[in-house]
């Protein structure tokens, strides 16, 4: 998938998938255990995942 600032990333690649969460974890946007599902816009994570696959 891609942004229109033409990053892309390939949610199949090692790492990619694992990189959203963290990126998510790190701006508080999980939930704790027990805690209830939360929607949230991957957009936002977009650019700083594709600098930490990048990087």
């Amino acid at each position: 998938m891609g942004d229109d600032r033409g990053n892309l990333l390939n949610l199949r690649e090692p790492g990619v998938v694992r990189a959203l969460v963290d990126e998510a974890g790190r701006r508080g946007l999980l939930p704790g255990p027990g805690g209830r599902p939360v929607e949230l816009d991957g957009w936002e994570l977009f650019p700083a995942v594709v600098a930490a696959i990048d990087g």
